[in-house]
């Protein structure tokens, strides 16, 4: 219910579906409302009209932005700076992979906004070009509430913990092309790396089901060694029960999902085409060299490495209440 004259008001989307951005929204605004020096609604733009969402604006101080589509982006900064708003919004991907249209809307958006937050050093290097307002943050905040897995993928683990001497795992939330037309989750790509190897097996979540369904229509064979999760579950909680998150793709932002996995003590393998936060091994989206590391894991040459992840959180505590 929305409170009048709060001072905050969070603006995206929730779970479900599940992805990166609405995983973060829920877990900021849990983190938020439980405190009680901050007060912050949360109103799902998807699921309210346009008048609904400039109403609320008009009644809070702060405008905090979570969402992927430039266009309400523009829509939302333009409001907030004609009612003289506090702007804040987070660009969760990586900065000018887009059209050119969709390019110059993001600077309009840089410099209309009080603040924005980009999430790894190529967005930022980029954003300070259009605006000396930036954050360079993360997007990883704990979960606050625990989630089961269910007893069918409990039992998958334990089954294939048997067969396996290393666990891997990725996720997709959708099938998504990056502008030159490439699986940016390279799915294909790893199951392709997976019939390589014998002693490793991957579990995909695909907790949409549109990966399985887009492998199923192009006939896509799936190697015995890769298991593919297409049922809605927490992927925090996969991520505690197997050895190695492979993030393989060919853009991104500040992955909340290799942030997980650090959290979690695991090992990351990740491609090298964004910077990635310390203790992740980088690849190029070889097979030839994520296979060698592989191997490596294998043999136990490669571990964990124990850096200290920082809470997005907090991050976002310390700029409201410099606002």
């Amino acid at each position: 219910m929305i409170k009048p004259n709060n001072k905050i008001i969070l603006i995206g989307t929730l779970p479900p579906p599940i992805g990166g951005v609405s995983i973060y929204n829920k877990r900021l605004y849990d983190f938020l409302s439980g405190r009680e020096d901050f007060n912050t609604d949360f109103i799902d733009y998807k699921q309210n009209t346009i008048s609904a969402i400039v109403k609320e604006v008009m009644r809070h101080k702060i405008i905090c932005l979570n969402c992927s589509s430039s266009r309400f982006k523009i829509f939302l900064a333009f409001v907030s700076w004609l009612l003289h708003k506090k702007f804040i919004v987070t660009f969760h991907g990586n900065m000018d992979r887009h059209s050119w249209i969709v390019n110059l809307l993001d600077k309009l958006i840089l410099k209309l906004a009080t603040l924005s937050i980009v999430l790894n050093r190529q967005s930022f290097d980029y954003a300070l070009k259009y605006s000396k307002k930036v954050f360079l943050g993360t997007a990883f905040i704990p979960p606050s509430v625990i989630e089961e897995l269910s007893p069918e993928i409990k039992d998958l683990i334990i089954s294939i913990r048997k067969k396996y001497k290393v666990i891997c795992s990725s996720n997709a939330h959708n099938v998504s092309f990056d502008k030159f037309g490439n699986e940016i989750y390279q799915v294909r790509f790893l199951l392709e790396v997976f019939r390589q190897v014998e002693n490793c097996c991957i579990i995909l979540s695909d907790p949409s089901g549109m990966y399985s369904d887009y492998l199923k229509q192009n006939n896509v064979d799936i190697p015995k060694n890769v298991f593919v999760i297409k049922i809605t579950h927490s992927y925090f909680e996969l991520l505690k029960e197997i050895d190695v998150m492979l993030r393989i793709t060919t853009t991104d932002g500040d992955s909340i999902s290799v942030r997980e996995a650090l959290y979690l003590k695991k090992i990351v393998i990740a491609s090298n085409i964004v910077d990635r936060p310390p203790g992740v091994v980088t690849v190029a989206i070889s097979k030839e060299e994520l296979i060698e590391n592989l191997k490596k894991v294998e043999m136990g040459m490669i571990h964990p490495v124990f850096e200290q992840v920082e809470n997005g959180g907090e991050q976002m505590l310390k700029i409201f209440a410099s606002l």
